[in-house]
């Protein structure tokens, strides 16, 4: 299916104040301005169904003939009681507040634009907003926070229904991605960079309170504290799923970290139906897999190896431990891989079951030397993704990507 989209109109004010509105199709921006009103043209333009079924199909992305062209200039955005809207091509910054809001709206889709830095979140969506794509995007927010919660995320969603993120960049969050309250969430083929840790966030996806409908697949979550990645990592957890029933974390690649109470993937309070699947970490800190709450929880064909142990942490690649008053297990933990060091650095730990969870079955498991013997050296058996790992359409205009397959959305 094809249509006619006018990619326009973002009407409304937020922040405090008043002030003049940029105007991205005519070429001025005030990023200090309380409101903008974008307008990125019309055209005949693949709605978001067609390009990912393009996508998974294998249809080609050769690279343009001629070069992509440059993004424009915008303040901030709001998208307040819209159908069918979007935002493409488009450099926002914000020095009042979030650089994107979304509310009450439906069909809206932020692709091939660059969100940052912002005084607030990236891109806020909430309000009962519905069939947002958010796609092929460099978000950025790179707002220090004080303490919680939720004043400087990558991407914030709220109480709002069928939100997909595919082929970003996100990185620098409070939480990367926080989502509370969602009904059906994509996840996938995005690069997640070194979260801020500031209170009770510090995640690549966070995904709390009454979610459901959660699908996190193909992503490459990592933290660093090497200095060509950027502010450094603060990272608690990677990829946490509390109060949510049956979320799925599959074949995503995570590394680094190094909270002494953190893991690199964690069914948290409440997580139930959930099932990790396929994951690759390494050196995630404490912990690679944990289980701490929940019923009828799968973890399943997982490779963990971590060679760096932090002081103060339990040092496990899988841990099933009940840590909150809700029920929690039964547990199926089959077909993993995994070694992890204690902080000699000879004793090792690729499972340990702390208790509480019964009835934990273990199924064709691999753990500590055979493990590490199977997994090392990391860089021929397991090495990273491409970045972003899958776009949607085209490759978000954003430092550090590496993929070749799609072209580029525009040029940063």
């Amino acid at each position: 299916m094809r249509r006619a989209w006018a990619f326009a109109a973002i009407l409304g004010a937020f922040g405090c104040g008043g002030g003049s509105s940029g105007n991205a199709a005519g070429g001025t921006s005030d990023a200090g301005s309380d409101a903008s009103v974008v307008d990125v043209g019309t055209g005949d333009v693949a709605d978001a169904a067609t390009m990912a079924t393009d996508a998974d199909a294998g249809a080609s992305h050769d690279a343009p003939e001629e070069p992509p062209p440059p993004l424009m200039n915008s303040g901030p955005i709001v998208i307040d009681g819209q159908n069918d809207a979007g935002v493409v091509g488009v450099h926002v910054t914000s020095t009042t507040g979030d650089c994107i809001r979304i509310s009450g709206s439906t069909q809206v889709t932020i692709r091939g634009s660059e969100i940052g830095p912002c005084a607030g979140n990236g891109i806020v969506v909430t309000g009962n907003s519905s069939d947002v794509v958010i796609a092929d995007s460099y978000v950025h927010p790179e707002h220090p926070t004080s303490g919680c919660c939720d004043t400087g995320d990558g991407v914030f969603v709220s109480g709002a229904t069928s939100v997909t993120l595919q082929g970003n960049v996100i990185a620098w969050g409070e939480a990367n991605i926080e989502a509370t309250g969602v009904t059906g969430l994509t996840v996938v083929g995005n690069f997640l960079l070194n979260p801020q840790n500031s209170g009770s966030r510090g995640q690549n996806v966070q995904v709390w309170a009454n979610a459901t409908g959660v699908d996190v697949e193909d992503n490459y979550a990592l933290s660093s504290t090497d200095p060509k990645w950027g502010a450094p990592e603060n990272q608690e957890d990677s990829i946490n799923f509390g109060y949510t029933d049956g979320p799925v974390a599959k074949n995503n690649y995570v590394t680094g970290g190094r909270s002494p109470s953190g893991c690199g993937i964690i069914a948290d309070e409440a997580a139930n139906g959930v099932q990790f699947v396929g994951n690759v970490l390494v050196d995630t800190g404490q912990c690679g897999i944990g289980v701490s709450d929940g019923t009828n929880q799968l973890v399943d064909s997982n490779k963990v190896i971590d060679s760096t142990p932090v002081d103060g942490g339990g040092n496990t690649g899988i841990y099933v431990w009940k840590q909150y008053a809700e029920a929690c297990g039964p547990v199926t933990v089959s077909n993993d891989v995994s070694s992890a060091l204690k902080p000699d650095g000879v004793t090792e730990s690729g499972y340990w079951n702390g208790g509480g969870c019964d009835p934990v079955t273990l199924t064709n498991d691999t753990w500590d030397q055979a493990a590490r013997a199977q997994l090392t050296p990391v860089a021929q058996k397991l090495p990273p993704p491409l970045i972003p790992p899958k776009p949607l359409s085209c490759v978000a205009p954003a430092p550090f990507v590496t993929q070749t397959g799609w072209p580029p959305c525009a040029s940063p």
